[in-house]
């Protein structure tokens, strides 16, 4: 009995030690770690916050990618090519695939100095 008794006091003793210590380190560094899990919490927002940017600009430039093809397949060309230099000039994604429609577009209206351009800047960007 007087064993368990005493064994009963030192584990009391040593948890009472346990949480003194710890409310010593929390009020030593608590701010820092409320400092530091804010920070990630604002991290990891922003970063889906830009994720979501970059992904809606991508949606809104193929949008306008595949009106420009719909342009240049009804016979409105001048108008697409002014909307496929528009996206080439941007860059992203599709900045390539509009510089080579606008340059064949160019080619089939017979500007073909300005379609050799558009390919030799491609040619110099790659």
């Amino acid at each position: 009995m007087i064993g368990a008794f005493v064994s009963d006091i030192f584990r009391e003793i040593d948890e009472e030690l346990r949480r003194d210590n710890f409310r010593k380190l929390w009020s030593r560094y608590g701010r820092y770690v409320i400092a530091a899990s804010i920070l990630v919490v604002v991290v990891a927002g922003a970063i889906v916050a830009w994720r979501d940017h970059q992904l809606s600009e991508r949606r809104a430039q193929s949008t306008r990618y595949a009106s420009a093809l719909a342009l240049a397949r009804g016979d409105k060309e001048a108008d697409a090519v002014k909307i496929f230099d528009a996206i080439a000039q941007e860059g992203g994604g599709y900045a390539v695939l509009a510089s080579f429609e606008e340059a064949a577009e160019l080619a089939k209206s017979g500007d073909r100095k300005a379609a050799i351009a558009i390919y030799d800047r491609i040619a110099a960007t790659s």
